[in-house]
């Protein structure tokens, strides 16, 4: 893939992620009631389907012809500066769960569900898992940057906080009769989730550089529009946690689309695993 093509792509998802969170700014404060349903003569609920659908258009226009890559070599870079974003991120990640943990909150209430009682648990484990999620973001950089191969559990941890963000927060949203008040939360969550997922396959040398991409660039995304939700709650834990999500899928989507691994390093890698073994 041409290295033009990648600019595109990386262009094409931040500039919809940028208009998608001024439309939905707009949207909350302009159409959108206090119940959830939208004002008489509400338009912008449209432009953001269309924002939505020029971007899955968009990605799977420039994700067809991308070249395959599946070693971890390839993708995750040994360079200081996308791996200090990484660090900045789990940083962000561990003061939005420290201030959600110290004031005694899970970022969503347990609802009345079939166990109540596992509801609870969940939320109650949410800020413990986000930082060790972080602490494993934090561990995967610091590991590149030593240029050493990185676990895949690190990342597979983490999606395991994703999934138990997504549940205890949907059991919450899904009270709620209208889909426009989370449905951009909803799929940040899920993005997020899968592109978590997909980058732990690199590490076992088995990466699927097309899905992985779609659903990094996809939660750059979300994570953009949803950036509106998180202002307006005035959560300052919701805030930290949402743009810790949006510079760790922002940061691995470039290093996925830009990294290109030399011989020597792919040589060094190789003689650094021989001497461990």
């Amino acid at each position: 893939m041409k290295k033009t093509s990648r600019w595109l792509l990386l262009a094409l998802t931040f500039c919809v992620a940028v208009a998608g969170f001024l439309i939905r700014r707009q949207q909350l404060i302009s159409e959108l009631m206090q119940d959830g349903s939208l004002a008489e003569g509400s338009y912008l609920h449209i432009l953001l389907i269309v924002l939505t659908g020029i971007l899955f258009v968009g990605l799977i226009a420039f994700l067809y012809p991308l070249d395959k890559k599946e070693g971890w070599q390839q993708v995750f870079p040994a360079a200081c500066v996308p791996n200090l974003f990484l660090l900045l991120s789990a940083v962000t990640l561990i003061v939005g769960n420290v201030i959600l943990w110290l004031q005694g909150n899970a970022p969503s209430v347990a609802v009345i569900t079939q166990s109540p009682e596992v509801s609870r648990l969940l939320a109650r484990l949410l800020p413990p898992l986000g930082i060790v999620c972080a602490i494993c973001f934090a561990v995967f950089a610091i590991l590149r940057m030593m240029n050493r191969k990185p676990s895949p559990l690190l990342y597979m941890i983490a999606s395991l906080y994703l999934i138990v963000r997504l549940i205890v927060c949907f059991q919450v949203w899904n009270t709620d009769p209208s889909i426009h008040d989370y449905a951009f939360q909803l799929l940040a969550a899920i993005c997020c989730m899968l592109g978590c997922f997909q980058l732990a396959g690199f590490s076992f040398d088995r990466g699927h550089l097309r899905i992985c991409l779609f659903w990094t660039l996809c939660a750059t995304a979300f994570c953009g529009f949803t950036a509106a939700d998180t202002l307006r709650s005035g959560s300052l834990s919701n805030i930290l946690i949402n743009s810790a999500f949006l510079l760790s899928m922002a940061t691995s989507s470039v290093c996925l689309l830009c990294t290109e691994s030399t011989p020597a390093e792919e040589t060094g890698i190789e003689e650094a695993e021989t001497e461990e073994n």
